[in-house]
């Protein structure tokens, strides 16, 4: 369901998704590509904008690889398959 247009970022969506997070991609009109959910499933769950355009990409996608290992709610080991 990555399907980015940029590598550098398509890689971190691909970190972040590796890690349990999830990707609600953004409609046609958007301003973002798409919306990235810790797995805390609720209401105070972390949650990051992927934009589809940044002016410079590799900063983006690490910005985005930091939030994924700053998220405070990991999923506990015996939760994972």
């Amino acid at each position: 369901m990555n399907d980015h247009p940029n590598k550098h970022i398509r890689d971190a969506v691909d970190y972040a998704l590796d890690r349990g997070w999830r990707l609600r991609k953004a409609g046609p009109r958007a301003h973002i590509w798409g919306l990235l959910f810790c797995p805390h499933a609720a209401r105070d769950g972390c949650r990051w904008s992927v934009l589809s355009t940044p002016r410079v990409t590799e900063p983006h996608a690490r910005q985005i690889r930091r939030v994924v290992d700053q998220c405070p709610h990991d999923v506990p080991e015996d939760e994972e398959e």
